[in-house]
């Protein structure tokens, strides 16, 4: 049984290298909207031969996985692509791959057979849409290396290697972010075997006044990001929607805004990893009393306070951790937000009585 954990490495292209990023993520856009027109089409037939009468075993049948869709794309991209040889076949591979992942959801989705909340029918891709484009294979020739089919070595910022450690590589997605180009490298990692943990029993409750509160007295602090950012960010606002939509002007106010939502997001991931990785290594017994998000966002007072703290990737965040380290951690039935006022008193109290059902 193995993991899966995704490397993220920041790269340094060279200018002919960027705009065959850029290119590169027009094709993948291009290939998922072109498959996803011709998969409507097929639905719009079937829905017709349906009406029609048409006995079940002789309708249309769905291309919706990516062996289908790419059986169509060879059979059709002189015409819909003449420029299909200048990319990689991978890239478009990846983008028909993403497109039965996402049919594949709508349809788990919609029989009831997936968790969480409903989940749509695949959209097209805009001409705005965050660029990124993915390869299935890639090599590392050197520790600050990424050799790219078709494109070459490009040169990152951090030791790719290190971060790698030898395990076998997945699918690698390009993106790019406030204007900034990043690999993320999804890693094979062995499942280990978590140590014997002996440590302390603890509860955590996530706090209106406080990040979150220990039951022992410890109190994490929120750093609240993009409440401090919030100034810049109305200003750097401003200053966009004065700007000619689409003009030069425009894109650099626009990345603007960008770099100040990256720093918002970099804070907040950084506290977060340091809090998860704090209580992972520090107790043995980790309960977490869960807070009713759904209703909290509903408040119009609270909803930006409790969106900044990002207590559900906090959450997801210890419960990997955890796993890693031995600990176990309980997750318990969600209070209403009145409850969390006081996170301390509610935590020590949580700890002393009797425990909720989980």
């Amino acid at each position: 049984m193995a993991d899966y954990e995704a490397v993220k490495v920041p790269l340094d292209p060279t200018p002919a290298q960027e705009r065959m990023f850029r290119m590169y993520a027009g094709a993948a856009r291009f290939a998922y909207n072109a498959a996803l027109a011709h998969m409507k089409e097929q639905l719009d037939e079937r829905k017709a031969q349906i009406e029609a009468g048409v006995d079940k075993k002789d309708l249309v049948k769905i291309d919706n996985n990516v062996v289908k869709l790419g059986y169509w794309w060879r059979a059709n991209r002189d015409t819909l692509a003449p420029w299909w040889p200048e990319v990689s076949s991978q890239v478009y591979n990846c983008a028909f791959d993403n497109l039965g992942k996402a049919s594949k959801n709508f349809l788990a989705s919609l029989n009831g057979k997936r968790r969480g909340g409903p989940v749509g029918f695949p959209k097209f891709k805009p001409r705005g849409a965050t660029k990124s484009f993915a390869y299935s294979t890639i090599t590392i020739p050197d520790a600050h290396g990424v050799k790219l089919p078709r494109i070459g070595r490009v040169h990152t910022l951090r030791n790719v290697e290190r971060l790698v450690a030898g395990r076998a590589t997945k699918t690698t997605t390009i993106r790019c972010e406030a204007g900034r180009w990043y690999a993320s490298i999804l890693c094979e990692t062995p499942t280990p075997t978590p140590p014997v943990n002996t440590k302390p029993e603890v509860w955590v409750v996530f706090g209106l006044d406080e990040y979150i509160a220990l039951s022992d007295g410890t109190r994490l602090t929120n750093p609240r990001p993009y409440r401090h950012a919030l100034a810049d960010l109305r200003k750097a606002s401003r200053d966009l929607s004065r700007k000619t939509h689409g003009s030069a002007r425009y894109m650099d106010q626009q990345r603007k805004v960008a770099r100040i939502h990256k720093r918002v997001k970099a804070l907040r991931d950084n506290a977060l990893h340091a809090a998860s990785k704090q209580l992972a290594e520090h107790y043995g017994v980790i309960h977490v009393q869960r807070i009713h998000l759904a209703r909290g966002m509903r408040h119009h007072v609270l909803a930006q306070s409790l969106a900044d703290a990002a207590f559900a990737e906090f959450t997801r965040q210890l419960t990997y951790k955890t796993a890693r380290t031995g600990a176990s951690m309980h997750m318990h039935e969600p209070m209403t937000v009145e409850q969390h006022v006081d996170a301390m008193a509610l935590a020590q109290r949580l700890a002393t009585g009797p425990l909720p059902d989980a």
